[in-house]
């Protein structure tokens, strides 16, 4: 059947498709998150600070709508894409969807998601530059890419830092994974001060 299509300003939804749906939520995850920032200043009003996301059902709730999201579902991008995104996430302060592409649902960078967003509480900018010459090997049904970087970031007190190394991206390749399993997600990293 064809979905009903409304205006605008309708309140009315039918029939709307999968990803539409988890888009929709993935825009109310981040309308809470950014409306409990405002709440949370003295003044009401948002300040230039990076905010630590909230650790509540916001946070399960913003990550079930990032891994529902049809680029989420996209098991063809390649590793090299996957740590673009990671810090372009970073670089939006989007901690959650950063820490969501570790493997194990965040916990493959050995850190909880509050640790992780608040190692970033001194960062003003960072960039990488990502390079595609990245190497795959298999092993025990599994797939293992090594994607070197070069990451630049400036400190809120204006110290510019340099690293070098890479990242180690694994996936599922045997019968019955999962479609998250058989997704890449960062394994590990060798990141190095310069």
């Amino acid at each position: 059947s064809m979905p009903l299509v409304l205006g605008p300003r309708s309140s009315v939804l039918v029939h709307l498709p999968t990803v539409t749906i988890a888009i929709v939520a993935l825009r109310c995850a981040l309308f809470a998150c950014a409306l409990s920032v405002v709440l949370s200043c003295s003044d009401g009003k948002a300040s230039n600070e990076r905010q630590v996301p909230p650790t509540t059902t916001q946070e399960t709730q913003a990550r079930q709508a990032v891994s529902d999201s049809a680029s989420a579902r996209d098991t063809s991008t390649t590793p090299a894409v996957i740590v673009r995104r990671y810090y372009d996430a970073i670089r939006a302060g989007n901690y959650i969807v950063a820490y969501g592409l570790w493997s194990d649902d965040g916990r493959a960078s050995g850190q909880t998601l509050d640790a992780f967003a608040s190692g970033f509480a001194n960062t003003a900018e960072v960039s990488a530059t990502v390079s595609d010459n990245v190497t795959i090997e298999g092993a025990a049904g599994s797939q293992y890419a090594t994607v070197p970087v070069v990451v630049h970031a400036l400190t809120r007190n204006g110290e510019k830092q340099i690293f070098t190394g890479t990242y180690t991206l694994r996936r599922a390749m045997v019968d019955g994974a999962t479609p998250e399993q058989r997704r890449w997600r960062i394994y590990s990293a060798g990141i190095h001060s310069r």
